[in-house]
Order: structure tokens, then sequence, then C-alpha cells
């Protein structure tokens, strides 16, 4: 969406109106998308709270500001549930998620991400947050969220995500290998290590058809509308 506005610019524009023009469209297109983006975590907040009744076992991976705000809406209007957070490695995001967690006084389970398979079958749903949802339907996000849609698809548990739609991409992968390098590591990583088959990407692709539902400040979607919405946000 970002990128909507910077491409796209000219063309709003007209393509004789000259650079100062160009400059003054995309400063305010710039305020336009920082506005939306700011507002986007509290109205996915509202709307997918309600879908986390009281008593629920929520798994969760990582640490995301949506899937935060989301179950801290939840803990406020919709009582008590339980959350198992997996630790996330190889930076343990998920310690700190749960940190925050229990700051809310919501009940939380530490679990290793190699437990997803055997916690699984406690859990009601799956909640994630995304980097990015691709024109599939599909989403990148932290590793091991593949390895979690997998074991949910299998056990038949919801799968929900929650994401700005900013983070809607037009990039089709068909799998893990056509994330291209420079996403799935660290520059520093890129630019010193000769062969990357020995490093531990960052980020995985999750298919759709391991997700149920997608939460986004645009309203709720199934994996195969995203691409409908992409078309509608980069015209």
């Amino acid at each position: 969406m970002l990128l909507r506005f910077i491409t796209l610019t000219a063309l709003d524009a007209g393509f004789d109106s000259g650079m100062e023009k160009c400059k003054e469209i995309l400063l305010k297109n710039g305020q336009v998308f920082l506005s939306k983006a700011s507002k986007a975590r509290n109205k996915i907040a509202r709307m997918a709270c309600a879908w986390i009744p009281s008593g629920s076992n929520i798994l969760v991976h990582s640490k995301s500001r949506v899937v935060l705000e989301i179950l801290r809406e939840a803990s406020v209007k919709n009582g008590t549930f339980h959350t198992y957070v997996c630790q996330s490695a190889p930076d343990n995001s998920g310690m700190s998620m749960m940190e925050e967690l229990t700051n809310f006084g919501i009940k939380c389970t530490l679990i290793l991400d190699s437990a997803v398979g055997a916690v699984m079958e406690k859990v009601d749903f799956v909640l994630l947050g995304a980097e990015a949802v691709v024109e599939n339907g599909g989403i990148i996000n932290k590793i091991g969220t593949s390895t979690i849609g997998l074991c949910a698809k299998m056990l038949n548990k919801p799968v929900y995500v929650a994401v700005e739609s900013f983070k809607f991409v037009r990039f089709y992968p068909l799998n893990n290998r056509d994330i291209p390098d420079e996403y799935k590591y660290k520059y520093s990583t890129i630019s010193t290590v000769k062969d990357l088959e020995k490093e531990h990407p960052l980020i995985d692709y999750t298919q759709p058809s391991f997700l149920t539902l997608l939460f986004t400040d645009i309203g709720i979607f199934t994996p195969s509308a995203v691409s409908d919405e992409l078309v509608k946000l980069y015209l």
C-alpha cells in the first residue's frame, strides 16, 4: 500500500504536472497513509475481539502488536481465556509477548516451538500476526508460522490472522523457495556468509489453505478474497 502511494503519484498528479506537484501529492498521500496506519490496530482489535469468547484456549506465535491489542481488548470485554505463547526462536520474542500479556492480566503458558504439535490439541484456535499478506492470501511471518499452520490444518483448528491492510503486497510465492534471501536473512548475514543453507531463516511463507480468516482494518476476509482487495487498494 505504501508503494501504491509512491509509484502512482505521477498518475494522480498527471504526467505534465511537474516535480513540485508530485511532491505535494506524495506528502498528502503520506499523511493519509500514516493516519490510517496509526488507527489500524485499534480497528482490528474492536472487530476481532468478538471472535474470542470467554474460556478460550488460544495459541499465538512470536510478538505481534496487533495480536497483543486484540487480546487486551478481548480480556476487558469478554472475560478470561488462556494463551499458549510459542517461545519463537531464534530471538525468543515469545517471551516478551508473554510478559506483556501477563501485565494485562491474561493467563499465559510459554511453550517450546517444538511443542506446537502436542499443544495444538488443547487449543480452540490459533491467532497470528503477519509481516506481509501476499496475493494468493498466504502470509509471510516469523519462522515457525508455517509449521503451526500445518499442525492446525491437520487437527482442524481455525487459524486467524490479524494484519494491517498496508501489509498487503503484490507478490505471489508458491512455496518457501520463492521467498528472496534478502527477506529471509539479515543483511549482515547475507553480506558475510557464503553458504546461506547453513543459516537459520527468520521468516517463512504459510500457504492460504492453512488459514481460515484474516482480520484487517478494512474488513474480515477469507484468504481467497485477498487478491480482489489488492486490486482495489492499487487502483
